[in-house]
């Protein structure tokens, strides 16, 4: 049995902008699966629970599509979906994620089952970093 990856990350802006960041379309172009070598084509989100979300990359002249199903939407605390990409790993794959509020940010926690860290470990720790920068630079 894998071992679920779990990786926290400290936001120093409110808990409302982080989850907002994961259901809205335009922000979610600008870091999810988005790396300096590819570029987001597509996002499209029903933000319901049993409501589906795509986030359609395109690398070089191949496109990746990242696709689930949301679970779970819990207020501005926890969000809960599946996700499929199977040009990286075989498999229906879950994704938990909460949302802390603190005194001056949130604390996120993200846990994901059905796959090996080292294939998922690396991309959502640079995601987080690079949301963190989206969301420091809209603030300002």
């Amino acid at each position: 049995m894998l071992k679920p990856v779990q990786i926290s990350h400290y936001f120093p802006v409110s808990a409302t902008q982080v989850f907002d960041a994961w259901l809205n379309p335009e922000v979610i172009k600008l870091w999810m699966f988005k790396s300096p070598t590819n570029r987001i084509v597509s996002v499209k989100i029903e933000r319901w629970v049993g409501g589906s979300f795509s986030v359609l990359e395109l690398s070089g002249d191949e496109e990746i599509d990242h696709y689930g199903e949301y679970k779970e939407i819990t207020g501005l605390r926890h969000l809960g979906f599946s996700l499929e990409v199977p040009k990286h790993f075989p498999g229906v794959t879950h994704v938990d994620i909460h949302f802390e509020p603190e005194a001056d940010g949130c604390k996120l926690t993200l846990t994901q089952t059905g796959v090996p860290a080292k294939i998922t470990e690396g991309p959502w720790t640079e995601m987080l970093n690079n949301l963190e920068a989206l969301l420091m630079q809209k603030s300002q």
